[in-house]
């Protein structure tokens, strides 16, 4: 599956950025330190469009139109896209919110905050929340399953967790990560992803590795592992067939699995070894955007995601230890 890597852009100042693809491909949008939402054409754009969202970003998500973000007033916002018109404050938490996510449909977001809170929002009314207490550190990501019943949470207290969000109750929470007191001080990001579609598969970075867990039973089914890596994961995300798992790490290497076979299909390098912390799949082309703690976007291009089988069930289990 060999690919072109595009030479990164300036798109930040120095800090934590983080990308994702609107609905249709067309915009590539990033958020980062200097408070700026900006909205590429392509990563050839010199003069993107911008919004300021506040002092910093700290994380955001595209849906249906609607621009979410977490900003550095403790609040988590929406604003029209593509146009930027404020669209009002979603909720608040008592310090920074640090990462964001829409539902499949876009009903709903989840944030996770430096507060210990996870708290889930209905868009179209945003006194409709439910908050997931548990986290005894700050909450590092959110993810959504694809059916909506349960939210996986990763949290610098070394735990993640899968709530139901009706119940807002813990169903299972695994102590798999190193525990630290602040994101800052997080080894990794721990950004986990649930497959798309049926959702039969979370994906959780721990360290060097990517350990699948399987919905309903919970147990861990699979580990993507690739000998070349040697830093911890940041971010995760899934091809939008499901069959193929983007991974990227601490000291720039970027990784692409077939989780079908298990095998690494793709193996690339940031150009700079800065480390990634923001990933995402375009919606119908062969292309991952990602995002450094420079501030810079780069993009992959080309990778081959079609199959003969684009079955994205098949993941064989791990034969017993």
């Amino acid at each position: 599956m060999p690919c072109e890597r595009k030479p990164m852009r300036y798109g930040h100042s120095e800090g934590h950025t983080e990308v994702c693809f609107d609905d249709q491909g067309k915009f590539i949008v990033t958020c980062g330190n200097d408070g700026d939402v900006r909205i590429w054409e392509s990563l050839d754009d010199d003069d993107p469009k911008f919004i300021t969202v506040g002092e910093k970003a700290y994380s955001l998500a595209l849906k249906n139109n609607k621009l979410v973000t977490a900003s550095s007033n403790n609040t988590v916002q929406i604003h029209t896209f593509p146009d930027g018109d404020p669209d009002g404050i979603l909720t608040r938490f008592t310090t920074n919110a640090t990462h964001v996510a829409f539902n499949s449909s876009g009903s709903r977001v989840a944030a996770g905050s430096s507060d210990f809170m996870v708290k889930v929002v209905e868009v179209s009314d945003s006194s409709q929340q439910k908050t997931l207490r548990g986290h005894e550190a700050p909450v590092l990501s959110v993810t959504f399953d694809p059916k909506d019943d349960f939210l996986a949470s990763s949290s610098c207290d070394g735990s993640v967790v899968v709530w139901n969000i009706e119940e807002q109750a813990q169903v299972i929470s695994w102590p798999l990560l190193q525990k630290t007191n602040d994101v800052s001080n997080a080894k990794s990001l721990c950004r986990l992803a649930w497959q798309p579609g049926a959702g039969k598969f979370l994906a959780v970075p721990v360290d060097t590795k990517v350990q699948l867990y399987e919905r309903g039973s919970w147990d861990h089914v699979s580990t993507l592992s690739d000998d070349l890596l040697t830093q911890p994961i940041n971010v995760v995300a899934w091809s939008p067939c499901g069959q193929f798992l983007a991974a990227g790490s601490v000291g720039g290497s970027l990784t692409v699995w077939d989780v079908n076979s298990k095998l690494s299909v793709e193996r690339q390098r940031h150009e700079k070894g800065f480390t990634v912390c923001g990933l995402a799949w375009h919606p119908s082309a062969g292309q991952i955007a990602y995002t450094d703690t420079e501030g810079c976007l780069g993009l992959l291009d080309g990778l081959s995601t079609s199959t003969p089988d684009s079955n994205a069930t098949k993941v064989t289990r791990d034969a017993p230890s």
